[in-house]
């Protein structure tokens, strides 16, 4: 190899390493902008409203007199891929010498944007926060038989954009599988469900 063959490698080298560089200090091209804070506490925000609400719906009872029901809240830690260590409260209701559990699983669930189970002494009832709209699990899946095909399907997803609709979460009963539904959660419903895990009772959503 000559003199200048050498050199021109050394150039390209150079060249190579100093773009390197420079890609592995541009900020410009990262994509992962989403505000996991700001998830986190969005997430904390709906476990809150939603003991409030448990809290509302059992107030009658709390209130009376030599009530055989209370609420306590604990703190408990949970671990979370993108959001790390955080505390969360779970509420406990004692009925009875009873004890039933309200335990935050975490906000970064598979079809859902949080999860609390409720368990008692005959079962155990999933709280899902959900798009309020949704009555069971939506999953899209879309299969291509090219790229060139699924670059087609981009265009025309470009060319006519569907009408962006607010998401509006609310707290939902999730069913056992395989046929999973989701049914609002109200007074009625919680109501039902907290006797079914305290007592000896069945009723259609619940897991045992």
């Amino acid at each position: 190899m000559n003199i200048e063959n050498k050199m021109k490698e050394k150039e390209v080298y150079t060249m190579s390493l100093k773009d390197l560089e420079e890609f592995l200090n541009d900020k410009s091209g990262e994509k992962d902008t989403f505000d996991y804070e700001e998830d986190k506490q969005k997430w904390l925000h709906s476990v809150k409203d939603l003991y409030q609400n448990i809290t509302s719906w059992l107030k009658p009872l709390t209130d009376k007199p030599n009530s055989n029901i209370r609420i306590s809240f604990e703190k408990i830690i949970l671990n979370e891929e993108h959001l790390g260590d955080y505390e969360v409260d779970k509420m406990n209701i004692d009925i009875k010498g009873q004890r039933v559990v309200l335990e935050p699983l975490g906000t970064w669930i598979i079809g859902s944007r949080g999860r609390i189970d409720m368990v008692g002494t005959y079962g155990k009832i999933l709280f899902t926060y959900v798009d309020e709209r949704l009555t069971k699990p939506r999953i899209t899946v879309s299969m291509f038989s090219s790229a060139a095909k699924m670059a087609e399907q981009g265009i025309k997803d470009q060319q006519n954009p569907t009408v962006n609709i607010p998401v509006v979460y609310t707290w939902k009963i999730m069913t056992p599988a395989p046929n999973v539904q989701y049914i609002p959660l109200n007074e009625e419903t919680f109501s039902t469900s907290l006797l079914s895990v305290i007592t000896n009772g069945t009723v259609l959503w619940g897991s045992r």
